[in-house]
């Protein structure tokens, strides 16, 4: 606390954390965030609590005082504190039961594909390019990966935005119709007796 700050310290935009996601990100987030600033270790410790709110502010003004002794002792608090909220690893068991719900679009499935890819800890590119076939429900995508598998994930990234843009052009064009003859089947019921004869011509 006795460190002198230097009024030509602006404080980041920090990313605030309220006890709910993972600790360990927002940690990494901060260092980022503050190793642009400085590296002064106490400041680290003093702007700490600039990023923090609701339950993880409340916990950190709880903390007694000359507890503290670096970043790195906050950090192992911190962390402690906050372990239940940590985001579990995933191991490729998770990956190889992942499957595309039959009404789930390319554009879910993918999302939910590579943030699973992401959370599997020591995953190769290439074993995350072979689980992906089997995972893809039946479709126009899965034939083309079936024919010319990508060798990259850059390449499949690309090759699904390309499969998705025209999934969703067919199912705008589909709500349009269906829109369209609702419309029609509207009018319909509105004018009941358009195009039915007359009485009098009814009766000859």
């Amino acid at each position: 606390m006795n460190v002198q700050i230097s009024e030509q310290f602006v404080a980041p935009q920090f990313k605030i954390y309220n006890g709910t996601t993972d600790p360990e990100s927002h940690i990494k987030t901060f260092s980022n965030a503050m190793a642009f600033r400085t590296g002064n270790d106490a400041i680290w410790c003093r702007a700490f609590s600039l990023s923090l709110e609701d339950e993880a502010l409340e916990w950190f003004n709880t903390l007694p005082h000359n507890s503290i002794e670096n970043f790195a002792g906050l950090k192992q608090l911190f962390i402690k504190q906050f372990a239940a909220s940590s985001t579990q690893e995933l191991t490729v068991f998770e990956l190889m039961t992942l499957k595309q719900g039959k009404d789930e679009t390319l554009r879910t499935f993918m999302d939910r594909y590579q943030k699973t890819v992401r959370r599997v800890k020591s995953l190769t590119p290439e074993l995350a390019l072979h689980y992906v076939l089997p995972a893809l429900k039946p479709g126009p995508f899965k034939d083309s990966v079936c024919r010319r598998a990508p060798k990259t994930m850059e390449e499949l990234r690309e090759r699904a935005a390309d499969e998705i843009r025209v999934e969703e052009m067919k199912l705008s064009y589909k709500k349009e119709n269906q829109e369209a003859r609702g419309e029609r089947a509207d009018n319909g019921k509105s004018n009941p007796s358009a195009g039915k004869p007359s009485g009098s011509r009814h009766r000859e």
